[in-house]
């Protein structure tokens, strides 16, 4: 990476003059080889950069199982099995853990298998994407004062934040990366910075959970936040 990313404030953890190197935003391991270019990048310390590459290192072996995008099917092909076959604990805890379930796909109900995921790496993962994300597009970088989340939400909490977003803001960010393989909508809120609203959609709408509501013209959303205070109950545990 550049020299031009170090000594800044880090993306992640907000603590000015911290950061040795860059990082990108999305992992290009996310992606196939021929769709890498352009990712977004931001500088980083340390200790944030191996926390994250920790998560990522989990997520883009297990992400592409539940991916609709074409590039999810190709990473389960050709990427994700030598990933797992370096990786012998991950492989042996996703295959001990497959198990069948029936999905509503256009009103056809279809079996499919499952695999465990931690929601807990998920929602870090995506958390910390948010905040590179805001300093990228914004230049502003989320301190502890602040909350920041992610995940899938309840109905509720889909309910709340689906019209904020919709609504006007300060600035937005919206991309398509990696082929439409990671889409995502931020939007900065008015009065403060350093809120936020962010949507993500990975590999054409990933299926976690196994919802029997879901159907084919359904794309799974990942929400993100930052607010003063955390807003409680609207993230699914």
């Amino acid at each position: 990476m550049s020299k031009r990313f170090k000594g800044l404030t880090c993306a992640y953890c907000a603590t000015e003059g911290a950061s040795t190197t860059g990082d990108h935003v999305f992992a290009r391991e996310f992606f196939p080889l021929n769709k890498r270019s352009n990712l977004p990048k931001v500088a980083a310390c340390q200790a944030c950069n191996n926390d994250k590459s920790k998560l990522e290192h989990y997520l883009t072996a297990v992400l592409p199982f539940g991916g609709r995008h074409p590039d999810a099917s190709h990473m389960l092909n050709s990427m994700v099995p030598p990933r797992l076959a370096k990786n012998v604990r991950l492989h042996n805890a996703l295959s001990e853990g497959q198990s069948r379930a029936w999905i509503n796909r256009g009103g056809v109900i279809l079996p499919t298998m499952t695999i465990p995921i931690d929601a807990n790496q998920f929602r870090q993962l995506f958390t910390l994407i948010m905040k590179g994300l805001m300093t990228h597009h914004w230049g502003v970088h989320v301190p502890p004062t602040h909350n920041a989340s992610a995940g899938l939400l309840t109905e509720a909490g889909e309910a709340l934040l689906a019209p904020m977003l919709a609504g006007n803001g300060r600035a937005r960010a919206t991309a398509s990366i990696g082929g439409g393989a990671f889409e995502y909508n931020g939007l900065q809120a008015l009065d403060d910075p350093l809120l936020s609203i962010w949507c993500f959609r990975a590999y054409g709408g990933i299926t976690l959970g196994g919802d029997p509501r879901e159907n084919a013209e359904a794309t799974p959303r990942i929400w993100a936040m930052t607010s003063r205070q955390p807003l409680l109950n609207i993230f699914d545990e």
